[in-house]
């Protein structure tokens, strides 16, 4: 399936840290790697097809329009800018992995790397619960969201913003306050 970018160079550049000299090449791989496994892990595959098909035949319009530019792209942006201050700073060339250098200017420490990183990352993740809970609250105007196609190979969409391996024990206590207030 061919693929649409859920956010410009420009866009990316006037709204971020992102410099207006990062070459597309690093940003056009963010914006891939991103919108496939954050957002997409969001809105499933199902939804996620129809957004690209939308705007690569142009009709992105209404709540779907709305989503993109007030929930996805204001997420999205974070997750991309966290991978392209990973890519600013590290490059693969034929000598190896190298640490970026130049005259004026010298390389951040990894320390400050990953505390950049990390705070967009916190951003992206407030913006990615946003993007889940009103999926969830409003999920009758989204039947590809609320209806997702079947299959080993379809990411179902997500209904919950945070994951943890570790069961809290949060029906037990549901039922607990339930008997609570039953019992009064």
């Amino acid at each position: 399936m061919a693929t649409a970018l859920f956010l410009s160079e420009d866009f990316l550049k006037d709204n971020t840290q992102v410099s207006k000299n990062v070459d597309i090449k690093y940003i056009k791989e963010a914006i891939l790697w991103a919108q496939d496994s954050e957002i997409q892990t969001v809105v499933g595959t199902t939804y996620y097809n129809a957004l690209i098909a939308d705007i690569i035949a142009g009709t992105l319009v209404g709540v779907d329009k709305a989503l993109m530019d007030n929930y996805i792209q204001p997420c999205l942006k974070h997750y991309v800018t966290s991978e392209c201050i990973r890519m600013a700073h590290y490059k693969i060339t034929n000598k190896g992995l190298q640490i970026q250098n130049s005259e004026q200017s010298s390389p951040a420490f990894k320390s400050d790397v990953d505390y950049i990183c990390e705070s967009e990352l916190n951003k992206a993740q407030w913006y990615k619960a946003r993007l889940i809970n009103y999926l969830c609250e409003y999920s009758s105007l989204f039947p590809d969201y609320a209806n997702p196609a079947s299959g080993l190979d379809v990411i179902q969409p997500s209904d919950n913003a945070f994951k943890s391996p570790i069961f809290l024990g949060r029906t037990r206590k549901i039922e607990s306050l339930q008997m609570k207030y039953l019992d009064e």
